[in-house]
């Protein structure tokens, strides 16, 4: 017979999780073949149910020599089951059997489901137990439920973006269980800690290595752990039906499956993962260190560290008698944007014929900020971005595995946590990526296939807007020259605007982002800093921009002044900026000082943001119908990354293409797709240093 779990002390109430749709539940454990078995009559008796799935492991990365399961438990509403999966010495599994199971039920859901994939198919004794391929999710995530229904458990801390630091809520499962259902399961983890404290050896008792070594060797059936375990999946399932009822009330039921199919197509393209170019990673490694050592030679001259950071940094330019930007802190920094003011004072200086008596001290300023400025590009580069491709080469599979989620900002476009294996597409500067782009390769007999969207932003407006003289713009095909001939006048050459390292380019790229500041509320001086116009010039340049496309600002003026954004997809964007939150947690109106409401600077931004990651979704789902889902790899921004055999290329390149191209409010958004070969991107012969970001760059 299965056992409950009588041995858990009564403090932990084991059968009073608390929460809905009961406050009682059943834990139950299976040791034996005859609990196999139960587990097995069990299961089928809710064949036509969605049930949680949870696993606990000997390491939170599964890439790593040595992974293995040591738990899965599954629940229903009201009753979980904890299968031990490898015997106490590690000779027999009955990974196999579980394997069975979980494959014939149809429907599983997890919390953060990727990891649960990977888990079950990285145990060397598990035998291929999820449905990949499949277009329904065999194991549907439930957070992107949670990101419908709360939409600040994925709004960011960043204060560029004016939102109150206490509007953004975790989307943990257990302070998400606290805050909807109960507080049983973080109970359940503090015990489980205390258990890991009491065990750990010494060596092992600070916070991450007592975590990192409990979850690794706690006994199997020790109560706290088989407690915590149980309740895991319970709460999962108990959440997903609360969220789902709640979405379908409101209704947003449809834009809900939609987002669980989504994040079942993500999860699996990441866990096949883009294989990465060991030689050229460790080539780029190396040049970057030879960089960093090239740099530090004439940096260690003026007594800074190589890597150009640090409090040296400071006393080398106050010795120099060059003060740092007054940080709200008070201190002094020597940040990006002061090093560039530092750089253009000096060189003025170095110009100047009139200027001779400190031209010793104006030079080594010059050359000292420069040289610092390039330090730091190549150490963010390669710390943050290469080191982390290297070490997949080196300590996991030799590919990277993003963690993404479908949802994963307030407007609904998809994000890339960091971890280990997550590799530094997503975070990357656009400028970055090229020479990161190469090292992503196909694996052998196989080619990737790319598409993006052709100007997808200012499209997607046209669209929303319904301004016809801006889509017309659009439609001559460089809106960007229109912009800057706005701004410059006949000093600017539209046929020369993409001639790189001309006055003309310059133009056009000021333009082309002044503009975008400008749609996302930037005021009219920080409009005419971007141009390199005057202060005062501002506002005559926002008047001639509203002047030639007057339904967009006023489609752009409406949603500013909306409280959030509604979009086609069901999905709604709160706009944070318009908010904030009094000391009782309740949210108030941002308001002017003669008490009007204060309008949003996000509103066009939400919508147009909101609505670009939905049409990138529905190329997924296109995609996904026709059965062509195993071929994703990667989801860049309004890009999409496929691996195909080299055969089928040119098939999946034109799939892909048409799957992208969609007609939203009767505007035609296209895109590009090509066969990039067995790299992303051409591999370059020699390391051009030019080729680096300057470190506060962001895409």
């Amino acid at each position: 017979m299965s056992t409950a779990l009588d041995a858990a002390p009564t403090a932990w109430t084991p059968y009073q999780v608390g929460g809905w749709p009961r406050p009682g539940c059943r834990l139950r454990v299976a040791r034996t073949n005859e609990d196999l078995a139960d587990l097995g009559h069990w299961l089928g008796e809710r064949h036509d149910q969605l049930l949680g799935i949870d696993c606990e492991t000997n390491a939170l990365d599964p890439y790593q020599p040595g992974f293995r399961l040591r738990l899965v438990q599954v629940a229903d509403l009201d009753e979980a089951w904890v299968v031990p999966i490898w015997s106490a010495d590690g000779l027999y599994s009955c990974g196999a059997v579980v394997s069975h199971f979980i494959r014939e039920h149809p429907r599983w859901v997890a919390w953060f489901a990727e990891n649960e994939l990977r888990f079950l198919t990285r145990d060397p004794s598990m035998r291929d137990p999820v449905r990949l391929g499949e277009v329904e999710p065999h194991i549907a995530d439930g957070q992107p439920l949670l990101a419908l229904y709360e939409p600040r458990t994925v709004t960011t801390h960043s204060k560029k973006d004016r939102i109150d630091q206490r509007i953004p809520l975790p989307q943990g499962l257990k302070p998400t269980v606290t805050r909807l259902l109960t507080p049983t399961l973080e109970t359940a983890e503090v015990a489980m800690y205390a258990r890991f404290h009491e065990l750990a050896p010494v060596g092992h008792r600070t916070s991450k290595k007592m975590v990192t070594w409990g979850f690794g060797n706690v006994p199997i059936d020790d109560p706290a752990y088989l407690l915590y375990a149980a309740l895991d999946p319970l709460c999962t399932t108990r959440l997903t039906h609360l969220l789902s009822g709640e979405l379908t009330r409101r209704g947003q039921g449809g834009r809900a499956r939609a987002a669980l199919t989504e994040q079942w197509v993500v999860d699996q393209a990441t866990l096949a993962g883009m294989e990465v170019d060991a030689p050229y990673a460790r080539w780029l490694d190396a040049r970057l260190a030879d960089r960093q050592a090239e740099l530090g030679t004439v940096l260690t001259a003026d007594d800074v560290p190589p890597s150009g950071q640090g409090p040296r940094v400071s006393a080398a330019f106050r010795a120099l008698g060059v003060p740092g930007r007054l940080t709200r802190e008070g201190t002094e920094s020597y940040d990006a944007e002061r090093l560039a003011e530092i750089s253009d004072q000096a060189e003025r200086a170095l110009n100047d014929p009139t200027e001779n008596t400190w031209r010793d001290v104006v030079e080594r300023a010059y050359r000292l900020a420069s040289n610092v400025g390039e330090a730091r590009k190549a150490t963010k580069y390669r710390g943050t971005w290469v080191a982390p491709m290297v070490w997949t080469t080196e300590h996991a599979d030799g590919a990277m595995h993003p963690s993404m989620r479908a949802i994963g900002t307030v407007t609904t476009r998809m994000t890339c946590r960091k971890t280990p294996t997550s590799g530094p597409m997503h975070s990357a500067p656009k400028r970055a990526t090229t020479l990161l782009r190469a090292a992503v390769r196909a694996r052998r007999g196989r080619v990737l296939v790319t598409a993006d969207y052709r100007q997808a932003e200012p499209f997607v407006m046209a669209a929303l807007s319904g301004d016809e003289t801006y889509l017309a713009d659009l439609e001559q095909g460089d809106i960007n020259s229109v912009t800057a001939a706005l701004v410059y006048g006949d000093a600017y050459d539209p046929a020369q605007g993409k001639t790189a390292d001309t006055a003309h380019y310059t133009m056009r790229q000021a333009a082309k982002f002044a503009i975008l500041a400008a749609f996302y509320g930037a005021a009219p001086r920080k409009v005419a800093t971007l141009l390199g116009r005057p202060e005062e010039e501002g506002a005559r340049i926002l008047g001639g921009w509203r002047g030639r496309w007057p339904r967009l600002w006023a489609y752009a003026d409406e949603q500013n002044a909306r409280r959030w954004v509604a979009l086609d997809s069901g999905a709604v964007v709160p706009l944070w900026d318009r908010v904030w939150v009094d000391e009782a947690g309740e949210m108030r109106q941002r308001t002017w000082p003669d008490g009007n409401v204060k309008n949003s600077r996000l509103g066009l931004n939400a919508a147009t943001q909101g609505t670009q990651a939905d049409l990138l979704k529905l190329s997924v789902h296109r995609l996904n119908h026709q059965r062509w889902a195993w071929a994703l790899r990667f989801f860049m921004h309004d890009e999409l990354v496929g691996e195909v055999p080299a055969p089928m290329g040119e098939k999946f390149r034109s799939v892909l293409e048409a799957a992208m191209t969609v007609t939203y409010r009767g505007v035609v958004i296209r895109c590009e797709a090509e066969i990039v070969g067995r790299t992303w991107a051409a591999q370059p012969g020699e390391f051009d240093p030019a080729e680096l970001p300057p470190t506060d760059e962001e895409e």
